[in-house]
């Protein structure tokens, strides 16, 4: 408690964002996370839409 009000604060610890479905850091996703396919499909048309249009 003390370190806290009078000494130095420590460096902020980077975040880590977790999926809600897996409970895993967003970029280890499970293959079976619902989420993590749900990406994968819109990059998926994304890249369609870019090649049908060349």
């Amino acid at each position: 408690m003390f370190k806290r009000l009078f000494g130095r604060s420590e460096p902020a610890k980077p975040r880590v964002r977790v999926c809600v479905e897996c409970g895993m850091p967003v970029a280890e996703h499970k293959d079976w996370c619902a989420i993590h396919r749900g990406q994968l499909e819109i990059e998926r048309r994304a890249a369609e839409r870019l090649t049908a249009a060349s």
